[in-house]
């Protein structure tokens, strides 16, 4: 999940900055008395962007992506533990001896 939202926030920062640059292209001739005097100031608000845009493409994925986890994965504990699915078998051996040995 990390890796696909670092990967849609590069992509968003990135369309941004590509935005940003077609419309700044009357900056040109000033380019370098502008990083000279303001490199600092820029990477530390690029960065604070992207750590903005990375929170809120988490927090999408986290509310759209991953809705209702929980129960699915219950609903799945429920029909392994009750026999009736094919993996049931082979789960319930590979996983039954540990819940054996806790209790």
């Amino acid at each position: 999940m990390i890796a696909n939202a670092v990967f849609v926030a590069t992509l968003i920062f990135l369309a941004l900055g590509f935005g940003l640059m077609s419309q700044m292209h009357f900056l040109i001739p000033w380019r370098n008395l502008i990083l000279h005097a303001y490199l600092q100031p820029i990477a530390t608000y690029c960065a604070l962007l992207f750590a903005n845009i990375l929170g809120l493409t988490i927090w999408i994925e986290r509310k759209f992506f991953l809705r209702d986890t929980g129960r699915k994965l219950k609903h799945l504990d429920q029909e392994i533990h009750s026999g009736k699915s094919e993996l049931s078998g082979e789960i319930l051996s590979h996983f039954g001896g540990e819940e054996e040995e806790e209790q």
